[in-house]
């Protein structure tokens, strides 16, 4: 047993409890290299590097004036959290396995989900053509893509949270009868993440929440496009349609050539969902209820976004995806055939629909 019970010879008198801190758990996990990846999502040596970039965002080691530890070591710190992170859960389970207090738990998780986010580069979504055009040819090479000048598939996905406060239960109950909040996202060719943004209320559709995004915003102002001419973004039918923004068509559209072309839409487009597979089967608290505060869910939605392309950067990877199409919305945006880019759009699809029916028709 961690702890340690000294009993005082006086009657009546309570033990002495002195914890461990984690010293024995973290010891626990680096028994093996399987063992620790297993239990961290990431190698040792990825781990390593990683606590190089969070340490100094950490409060440094208190000792005591006798030279124990008063506070759990910064390295043990960032290994609770991420083991949380990797197996969500009850934070009690976790602190009293670590023999670690709930509420020193409860204020390591902020600070290792702050320091993550200080410590980690966001998704930035490449603004040069030249990296767009890497973008796209990535696409082409590593799956295929029969459409010329895709960088990037967008979807979103909810994440189940505990029941929010009851000024804001409304806003957060979504149609799936579950309490939650939505994480957008754009991947890469590589299911690396161009772009997220977490934290949307989980009763807003997947259209709106982009259209409410600073990106979408910035994408329809003229002058300061997030995407340069020529390249293009798949979606399912949750999006509204944009010249540079294709989604199947509804079932009451096709004919054998729509059919062909929604065929390879879905098919490049399932990029995305895999990507949001190996998410939240690398962090499995965004599989089950995130067992933490509403207010900071999309801090840990980020901090797991941005530990996904970490680590998909340092090529360690993690092969237990789950499935994520019981959090998909499943929601279907019926344009509405007015203006003039709305025909441009159309136009467009319809010239790519000719275009994939005569190399790939019957």
């Amino acid at each position: 047993m961690a702890a340690v019970l000294m009993f005082d010879s006086r009657a009546g008198q309570r033990p002495a409890y002195y914890r461990d801190k984690g010293h024995l758990w973290a010891r626990r996990m680096w028994r093996s290299h399987r063992y620790f990846k297993r239990r961290l999502r990431m190698s040792r040596s990825s781990f390593n590097h990683l606590f190089a970039l969070v340490g100094p965002h950490l409060a440094p080691d208190r000792r005591r004036s006798g030279g124990a530890a008063r506070t759990v070591p910064a390295r043990v710190r960032l290994m609770l959290v991420l083991y949380w992170l990797a197996h969500g859960g009850s934070q009690i389970s976790i602190s009293d396995g670590a023999d670690v207090p709930s509420s020193t738990f409860s204020d390591t998780l902020r600070e290792v989900v702050d320091a993550l986010l200080s410590s980690l580069p966001p998704p930035e979504f490449p603004s040069m053509a030249e990296e767009q055009q890497t973008l796209a040819d990535e696409w082409l090479e590593l799956h295929s893509c029969p459409i010329v000048g895709v960088v990037g598939a967008l979807d979103g996905t909810l994440i189940r949270i505990l029941t929010p406060p009851r000024a804001v239960k409304t806003a957060f109950n979504t149609r799936k009868c579950f309490y939650g909040v939505s994480l957008m996202a754009i991947c890469d060719a590589k299911k690396r993440f161009l772009w997220c943004r977490s934290g949307v209320p989980g009763s807003t559709a997947d259209s709106r929440a982009f259209k409410d995004s600073q990106w979408y915003r910035r994408q329809r102002t003229a002058g300061r496009r997030m995407l340069r001419t020529g390249v293009l973004l798949l979606a399912d039918g949750g999006f509204a349609l944009e010249e540079w923004l294709l989604k199947p068509y509804l079932r009451e559209q096709l004919n054998a050539a729509r059919k062909q072309y929604n065929k390879v839409l879905s098919s490049a487009r399932a990029l995305v969902e895999q990507a949001f597979g190996l998410l939240k089967g690398r962090w499995r608290v965004l599989h089950d209820v995130v067992s933490a505060e509403t207010e900071l869910v999309p801090s840990i939605m980020e901090a797991c976004a941005r530990l996904h392309n970490y680590l998909v950067d340092l090529n360690d990877p993690w092969d237990a995806a789950v499935d994520a199409q019981a959090t998909h919305t499943n929601e279907v945006v019926v344009d509405v055939p007015t203006g003039e880019a709305y025909k441009r759009a159309w136009a467009a699809r319809e010239a790519l629909v000719a275009e994939l029916w005569e190399v790939y028709g019957a």
